[in-house]
């Protein structure tokens, strides 16, 4: 698990974000719990959340599909704007978990946050889960043990910062980046003359580009919730 301490200065507010990521094997999770359809085990795992967070009442917990997600910081920034939600009380939703998914997706329906990011069966089969945890205190570590015991799951190292061209374009098709949008971008880079053909071969620079398009969709989703207040 990599964890990171966060200090924000004009709300005077620290707290602890932890990622890790679990090797769940759904056969045996079947077979140890007896449990023999699809809803079932998701009611499962979503309880053993539920009561993970019931006990932890200061810590969010939340369990991440990791197709859309661009890298670690992806989550760290999505965190920052959902604790900035709840200080200035203009949080969509009153679970701050579920307020993490909404930024993840940059999305004011619950349903698209969970569509996007949220986990199902099909997260449970392939076996690769994010756990995030995010705490103003640093117990991220005994939540992490407490997540992996209950569960009977290993931690792997992290695969969300890995690149590849097709999950860049799976995640621009995703939030629905334009050509256009990711050429104004690049133009704000001072690299005008740059052939949008040939950035996009560039994984790095493209990540970045994508990486700036959705802070902006962040902070719009979040501008927008204070306008309406």
């Amino acid at each position: 698990m990599i964890v990171r301490d966060f200090y924000i200065e004009a709300m005077k507010l620290r707290y602890f974000v932890g990622i890790n990521q679990i090797k769940f094997d759904l056969n045996q999770f079947l077979k140890a719990n007896e449990i023999h359809d699809e809803e079932e085990a998701l009611n499962y795992v979503f309880n053993i959340i539920e009561e993970l967070q019931d006990k932890n009442k200061e810590s969010t917990i939340q369990f991440i599909s990791d197709k859309y997600v661009l890298n670690q910081d992806h989550i760290f920034i999505a965190c920052y704007y959902m604790q900035k939600a709840f200080f200035h009380k203009t949080h969509i939703s009153n679970k701050k978990n579920i307020e993490l998914l909404l930024y993840l997706s940059t999305s004011r329906q619950i349903s698209k946050g969970f569509e996007s990011f949220g986990i199902d069966y099909y997260d449970l089969k392939e076996g690769n889960i994010i756990i995030c945890i995010v705490s103003p205190i640093d117990n991220l570590n005994k939540i992490n043990k407490e997540i992996l015991q209950i569960l009977d799951v290993n931690e792997i190292d992290l695969t969300i910062n890995i690149l590849t061209i097709e999950k860049i374009n799976t995640i621009i098709n995703n939030y629905e980046f334009s050509d256009l949008q990711i050429k104004s971008v690049l133009n704000s880079y001072g690299n005008k003359k740059n052939n949008i053909t040939d950035f996009k071969n560039n994984l790095e620079s493209l990540s970045l580009v994508i990486s700036d398009l959705i802070c902006e969709k962040m902070a719009l989703l979040n501008l927008e919730k204070t306008k309406m207040d």
